[in-house]
């Protein structure tokens, strides 16, 4: 198979067809752009979800918390319990493990979490650092990617890319100098992973919205689909509503990535009902949030996203960021 998520038909071949046994407590379960799993036993809601990173290593330990956590917000909780497992190739020193732990305290404190256990190894199973990131949360209400209806508008936040561009200025830096991207661009770029989460955005709309996304793999297009996908609708967008930063789309043309189709996390994806989303509006902007409308979502159609030239008629992207690792 090639490098990225394997194909859908796989996936629901091999992984969702073997779950193990049937609990009525699970709410929401593994299914197609569901960010994280929802469980009920009788008190709140508990969301939980895993997320490996295997896309950074400079970054490896600040994203293995934001990242997983954007999954547990898009669900209207907020991330409390985390559990890492760190996997280290053979040459790896104590600076390498030191760094990493250093980023996800910092990481985990920023949120409010902690670090309630995990897993370390050093193995000849991976060739550069792994972080494989559990999160736990509850609340008292969830919100799922499956439930944009038609009429709802679609609000991003921030900018897209900003996570693929976070990466590029800190691991392939001397490439992109080599390019002739300039200090001090990579500069600015590399300062987006201090907007990676999402969990003050989603928390801040979370009561207004009737679906919410995190677009990682595949960018803002596939979470687009995603959403689409999982509601049973259509998404109408304008491409030129999507907001890319300048120093986004100087690094991903520098390196031939579509800044709409590669990792996004930082921008959150909400399905508004039309009446709300002024209010949603309103709220981002007072917490010091950059949003903006980008669509709506309509009845089915034959494609899951149309706008511009854009056509997508199936809920996967193929993000080629992680050829870049050769």
């Amino acid at each position: 198979m090639k490098v990225g998520k394997p194909p859908l038909e796989v996936v629901e071949r091999y992984v969702w067809s073997r779950t193990g046994s049937y609990d009525p407590s699970v709410l929401l379960g593994p299914s197609l752009g569901e960010d994280a799993a929802v469980i009920k036993t009788g008190g709140p809601y508990i969301a939980a979800h895993t997320d490996p990173i295997s896309g950074s290593v400079e970054l490896l330990g600040w994203l293995a918390v934001h990242v997983v956590s954007n999954d547990l917000a898009t669900r209207g909780i907020r991330p409390r319990w985390l559990l890492p497992a760190i996997f280290l190739p053979p040459d790896s020193d104590e600076g390498v493990l030191d760094k990493i732990t250093r980023q996800m305290d910092a990481a985990a404190r920023e949120l409010g979490a902690s670090i309630v256990g995990g897993h370390t190894e050093v193995t000849t199973a991976v060739a550069r650092p792994l972080v494989v990131m559990t999160a736990v949360g509850e609340g008292d209400r969830y919100v799922a990617t499956g439930g944009a209806k038609p009429g709802d508008l679609v609000i991003m936040t921030k900018s897209a890319a900003m996570e693929a561009a976070a990466i590029l200025a800190s691991d392939f830096r001397d490439r992109l100098k080599a390019l002739g991207i300039a200090e001090d661009v990579l500069e600015r770029a590399a300062g987006f992973v201090r907007h990676v989460s999402v969990v003050r955005d989603a928390l801040a709309i979370a009561d207004l919205a009737d679906a919410m996304h995190d677009p990682t793999e595949g960018g803002v297009l596939a979470g687009l689909a995603e959403m689409a996908y999982a509601s049973g609708t259509t998404i109408r967008i304008d491409p030129g509503s999507v907001r890319v930063h300048r120093e986004v789309a100087l690094l991903c043309s520098a390196v031939g990535l579509d800044p709409l189709a590669t990792l996004s996390s930082g921008a959150l994806l909400a399905a508004i009902p039309r009446d709300r989303a002024d209010e949603a509006l309103r709220r981002l902007e007072g917490a010091g949030i950059e949003a903006s409308i980008i669509g709506e979502v309509v009845p089915r159609e034959r494609h899951l996203v149309v706008g511009g030239s854009v056509a997508l008629d199936a809920p996967y992207l193929r993000d080629r960021f992680f050829e870049l690792f050769g």
